[in-house]
């Protein structure tokens, strides 16, 4: 008997649809139906009462793009346990954020150098992960689910967000646009991530939209997998788009294709106006955060100048700059039933830094228009976007910083033709013989594959400007006059 909304509507569209696909797993086409699924979650959920996970005792999932995920949503959801969907990290960042986090519990298809007191197998290469009590861990009082952001694990942030945000933010989704129970959505978006919760694994708990799932993005066979599963919705990233406009010789997408979706990152204009005039389709932009999850949605088809990311979401307010605060004058402030509560206790920031009165104020600036649309201009934060993910410059200073032979560092995002920006490092070296290959072994023992600088750029010293501060606009216009010669 199910003791929440989420794990009720569930049960219901799995009874209704036992034998029906709703998972498909690309490209091997193997599949999982409603009914698999609701088994699953039996399972997990029976498995974690067994080991004694308690209402609102933490859980991790390292498990990536695997259809138990659904699942396993849906057992923490209803033994209240408060879930920490993990995305790409190392075993080393992963490790940090379940010690961080104070989880009892793992659920990961990787090998965990972790102390596990009990293991139980839930499905062919994935493991359930008993650790130690930790009886000094937060307790979040009812289930819930932390949203990891800004992409680090070093110094993790986690937006909670209770089952009734979920919910909401599910809803306005499908509302907004127009997501059906006949669709199906063909999903390359990390399902850990605050975009996908919302956009694809929301929809099928709630009403039973079907997933063509792949583990990562490959743009050679996104038009076969699109043909193969007839997906009727793409949410993606900019880089995405970037990479099928690049295929050789395409002239149109699959007919199933209906709606394609990009978030994470503001869009080039270009990219939307090149797939209107040559794939008769309109990319629509959606504007979110792990925080407050849907703001706003474009679902007109002009490719409007500048670009604009539509209208707020349903049961959502936006307002330029937060009432009472004149430092916020182009900050975005979100109020609505989907804004989450606060950020978790475990990381290294104020719980309610950002959030007031039931609202959250972003980290980025922008204005309504005179149709009340939303149009982004930048960002408060220096977070570097690589294909969708975030990256905290300190955090990757604070690695390279590390190493012998380094005296000191700073990062930077910098323009990138087909990731939107890259991560470049300069550096003062104290040993001339430290190559870029050295560096970079060293930073994947902790750091995840996209935080890793593409660029490597060796100065003698850190120009300083009038007050003596290190002048972070001479350094990026070193690494732009270097990429001209």
């Amino acid at each position: 008997m199910s003791v929440n909304a989420v794990g009720e509507q569930f049960q219901r569209v799995c009874r209704d649809r036992a034998g029906t696909v709703a998972v498909q797993l690309l490209p091997a086409s193997t599949t999982a139906t409603f009914g698999d699924l609701a088994a699953a979650r039996t399972a997990i959920e029976q498995a974690l009462r067994n080991l004694g996970v308690g209402r609102g005792a933490v859980v991790v999932s390292f498990v990536g793009n695997h259809p138990i995920f659904f699942s396993l949503v849906v057992a923490c959801l209803e033994v209240g346990a408060a879930l920490v969907p993990l995305g790409e990290a190392t075993e080393a960042e992963a490790a940090a954020l379940i010690d961080r986090a104070g989880a009892v519990a793992v659920v990961t298809d990787r090998v965990l150098q972790v102390a596990a007191v009990r293991e139980v197998s839930l499905d062919p290469g994935v493991r359930l992960l008993s650790l130690a009590d930790r009886r000094d861990a937060p307790q979040y009082g009812s289930s819930v689910v932390l949203k990891l952001t800004s992409g680090s694990t070093d110094l993790p942030k986690a937006a909670i967000a209770a089952e009734a945000h979920l919910v909401n933010d599910g809803r306005h989704i499908i509302e907004a646009m127009d997501i059906g129970t006949t669709d199906i959505n063909i999903a390359c978006i990390p399902l850990s991530h605050s975009y996908a919760i919302g956009n694809v694994v929301m929809p099928l708990l709630w009403q039973g939209t079907r997933v063509a799932l792949r583990r990562s993005f490959h743009p050679t066979q996104f038009l076969r997998d699109v043909a193969e599963s007839g997906a009727t919705v793409f949410p993606g990233v900019p880089f995405m788009f970037e990479r099928i406009r690049s295929i050789e010789g395409i002239e149109r997408l699959p007919a199933s294709l209906r709606l394609l979706i990009t978030a994470g990152a503001r869009i080039d204009p270009g990219t939307v106006a090149w797939f209107r005039r040559h794939l008769d389709h309109k990319v629509h932009s959606f504007y979110g955060s792990s925080e407050t999850g849907g703001i706003a949605y474009d679902d007109s088809e002009d490719v409007s100048d500048p670009l604009d990311v539509g209208h707020a979401m349903p049961e959502t307010t936006i307002t330029i700059g937060q009432p009472g605060r004149d430092d916020s004058a182009r900050q975005i402030f979100v109020e609505g039933n989907a804004v989450a509560s606060g950020y978790a206790a475990f990381d290294d920031h104020d719980s309610a830094a950002g959030f007031s009165g039931g609202g959250f104020l972003t980290g980025d600036l922008g204005y309504l228009d005179d149709g009340h649309r939303l149009v982004l201009t930048g960002r408060v934060s220096p977070l570097v976007n690589v294909a969708g993910r975030k990256v905290d410059p300190a955090e990757v200073e604070r690695r390279l910083q590390q190493l012998p032979g380094i005296a000191d560092a700073r990062v930077f995002g910098m323009a990138c033709d087909t990731r939107g920006q890259q991560v470049v490092a300069f550096l003062v070296r104290t040993d001339s013989a430290l190559t870029p290959l050295a560096i970079r072994q060293w930073c994947a023992g902790t750091l995840s594959t996209h935080k890793i600088p593409r660029r490597f750029i060796f100065v003698d010293r850190f120009p300083v400007d009038a007050r003596g501060k290190i002048d972070r606009r001479a350094l990026q216009r070193l690494g732009a006059r270097l990429d001209d010669e």
